[in-house]
This record gives structure tokens, C-alpha cells and sequence, in this order.
């Protein structure tokens, strides 16, 4: 008997410790699960790591002589685009900042970092019931994950980005102006793969990020505009996440549109679409205005964009898996479908018709008006709707 209790005394105080073990587990994974979604630190590790030797910093002496260059050259671009676009900035282009792959990389997790702290606070408010273990864990699996995904998005970009506009979308204050960046190593590194003089290089893809610049600065409502557009597509995707797994299996499954879309609830397609279309008007513009100033600044610019874009056309299948997974090949399909829809409204009316585009939001062109300009023309004009000439 006695021995029995004895037995059942160890079992009661095992018991009692492996107890306690669990509770003090259970509270050191909550403690570590908290209610980030990724790990800044760590995306920004797995980047540079993925980076490898491209990871070299840009030495001084170089760094200074490609900042003065692309703040003449911008001094230069200026009088010209403005002729093109047929509005003044309200004041000069800031000094361009030049950068390594790893500058490139922190400051678009800065950026990162703003777009979901608001994610965050939406999927902490949905939560329903007290917190557990089971919800912790999935939390740390899910940023665990989520710091690889974006820590290796970050490294491909950082490899293949040439220039940045950098509009400071998401803090949208007034007083804060955007910023041209140029990656300098990707820029030597795609010249030399073209065989193009570097200053040549160097002045197409500054001309191409000056009218990005030009659309934001010479249009201030713009800015603001886009940053609710993007906030809004973003809540929308935090908010209604209910049935994803289900959608997803749907849209692997085929059909049409691409594949992101296809994942959505029909509110969060149509903000993505709105917001594709005012992506689509912003690269196709700028197209336009490289083309209508290149020359002008560049001899030869013709040349060199056709080689450019037979360079786009060279992706490898990697490369081109990795876009269409990512969404990044609806970003290629903005500049064929934005170009389109200024040159058929440039047929059809002048420049200064086209730039009522930039009144303001309800003169922005839809994705539908995008692939039928006709119609928009007829909306500006106040025809019927689908009915242009």
C-alpha cells in the first residue's frame, strides 16, 4: 500500500511538474508568437543573405562620381519632359539618391514595414476569443514563412531594379516629396550586358524615372490618391481572407484573368482593378513622354529602347515563373496596355485633351476605358458610354 502511494505521489508531482512545464511553454510561445506578422530584422537578413557577393557596397569615389552625373543629367531631362508632358513642376527635382542592392533593400522594407502595420492592426481587431497556443504557433509558422517569401521577393528585385521613383506613398503628407533612386550596380551591370556606353544607360533610365517623378510632383492630389487606392486594396485583402484556402484551389485550377485576381472576393477585384488601371495610365504616360523627349536628349533613344525591351523579351523560364507566381508580369502587361491607351487617344484628340486625365480621380481612366479608350473619350466628352469614333 504504501509503496502505491508512493507511486501515486511521484505520478501526481510528474504530473504536476509536466503542468507547470506546459503552462510555462504556453506562455513563452505567446510571448515569442506576439502579433507581428513578419520579422523586419530577419526579412531583412534573409535578404542580404540571398544577395551573396552581390551584396558589395558601391566605393565612394564611384558613388560620388553617379550622384553628379544623374544630378546633371536630371538638370538636363527637366526642360524636356516638361515640354513633353506640357506641365511645370512646382520646383526642381530633389538631389538623386544613388544606392547599393542592400540600400535598395532597406529602404523598400521601410516601406514594407508601414504597408502592414495597418494589415496588423486589421487581422489583430478580427480576432475573435481569447488567444491560445494553437493560434500563437500558427502565428510564428505563418511569419516564419512569410519572412522567407519577402526576404527572397526582395533579393530577385534587388538584382533586377534599375531606377526607383520612391513617392513616399504610404506616408502621403504634404511636406514630404519623393525621391529619385538609381541602383547603380544593376545599372552598370545591364549596360555592360548590352553593350551600351554607361551615361547613355544611365540617362534612358533616368529619363524613364523623371516622368514618373513629373506625374507625381506636377500633380500633388495624385500622390494621395494612389496611397488610398493601395491602403484601400490592402485593408480589403486583410479584412476578407474568409474562404482563401477554397479560392485558391480555384484559381489554380484555371480560368480567366490572372491568377491573383481569381483569388479575390468580387470588392477586393475591384479595387485591384482600380488600381490596375491607374498603374497602367502612369507607365503608359511615361512611356510616352520617354519617346516624345528621348530623342531630344539621347541620340539614338529609339535604338536603345528597342534593345532594352528585346531584353525584357530574353527572360528565362525562372525568371518568368517567378513574375507570373509573384504578380510582378501584370507590371510588363501596365506598359503594353498604358501605351495603347495614349497613343488611341493621341489618335483621336490632342495632348491637351489627354492630360485631363490628371483633373483629378473621377477623370482617371477605369481598366475597361484602358482597353477601350474610345470610351473614355466619350465619358470626358459626355457621350454615351462604349460609343467612340
Amino acid at each position: 500500500m504504501a509503496r502505491n502511494m508512493g507511486r501515486l505521489g511521484a505520478g501526481i508531482l510528474v504530473g504536476g511538474l509536466m503542468a507547470m512545464g506546459a503552462t510555462v511553454a504556453q506562455r513563452e510561445i505567446m510571448r515569442r508568437a506576439g502579433t507581428r506578422l513578419l520579422d523586419w530584422e530577419e526579412v531583412r537578413r534573409i535578404a542580404r543573405r540571398r544577395l551573396g557577393d552581390a551584396a558589395a557596397i558601391i566605393p565612394p569615389d564611384e558613388h560620388a562620381r553617379a550622384t553628379a552625373f544623374y544630378a546633371a543629367t536630371l538638370r538636363r531631362i527637366e526642360p524636356a519632359v516638361a515640354e513633353a508632358i506640357g506641365a511645370e513642376l512646382p520646383e526642381a527635382l530633389e538631389t538623386p539618391l544613388v544606392v547599393d542592392r542592400t540600400e535598395w533593400i532597406d529602404l523598400n522594407i521601410a516601406t514594407f514595414r508601414q504597408l502592414f502595420g495597418r494589415v496588423e492592426e486589421i487581422v489583430t481587431a478580427q480576432q475573435a476569443g481569447p488567444d491560445t497556443a494553437g493560434r500563437a504557433l500558427a502565428r510564428i509558422l505563418n511569419r516564419r514563412i512569410g519572412n522567407e517569401q519577402l526576404g527572397f521577393l526582395l533579393s530577385f528585385l534587388g538584382r533586377k531594379v534599375l531606377g526607383q521613383y520612391d513617392v513616399s506613398l504610404l506616408a502621403a503628407a504634404p511636406d514630404v516629396r519623393g525621391r529619385l533612386a538609381f541602383v547603380e550596380q544593376n545599372i552598370t551591370a545591364t549596360a555592360a550586358s548590352l553593350r551600351l556606353p554607361l551615361d547613355e544607360f544611365r540617362t534612358f533610365i533616368a529619363l524613364h524615372e523623371a516622368t514618373h517623378a513629373f506625374e507625381f510632383e506636377a500633380y500633388p492630389w495624385l500622390r494621395d490618391h494612389f496611397a488610398a487606392s493601395v491602403a484601400e486594396a490592402v485593408e480589403l485583402l486583410a479584412a476578407d481572407a474568409g474562404g482563401l484556402g477554397e479560392r485558391l484551389r480555384a484559381a489554380l485550377a484555371g480560368g480567366e484573368g490572372h491568377w491573383l485576381e481569381r483569388i479575390m472576393t468580387p470588392p477586393q477585384r475591384e479595387s485591384f482593378r482600380r488600381t490596375q488601371a491607374l498603374m497602367a495610365l502612369l507607365e503608359g504616360y511615361s512611356n510616352h513622354v520617354m519617346h516624345a523627349a528621348g530623342e531630344r536628349i539621347l541620340p539614338g533613344f529609339d535604338e536603345l529602347h528597342a534593345r532594352f525591351e528585346r531584353r525584357n523579351e530574353r527572360r528565362g523560364a525562372v525568371e518568368r515563373m517567378i513574375m507570373r507566381v509573384t504578380g510582378l508580369d501584370l507590371k510588363m502587361a501596365q506598359y503594353a496596355a498604358g501605351e495603347r491607351f495614349v497613343d488611341a487617344v493621341l489618335a483621336r484628340r490632342d495632348r491637351a485633351f489627354l492630360n485631363r486625365v490628371w483633373t483629378g480621380p473621377d477623370t482617371l481612366p477605369t481598366l475597361d476605358e484602358i482597353e477601350e479608350p474610345a470610351r473614355w473619350i466619350d465619358r470626358i466628352e459626355g457621350g454615351v458610354t462604349g460609343s467612340g469614333p
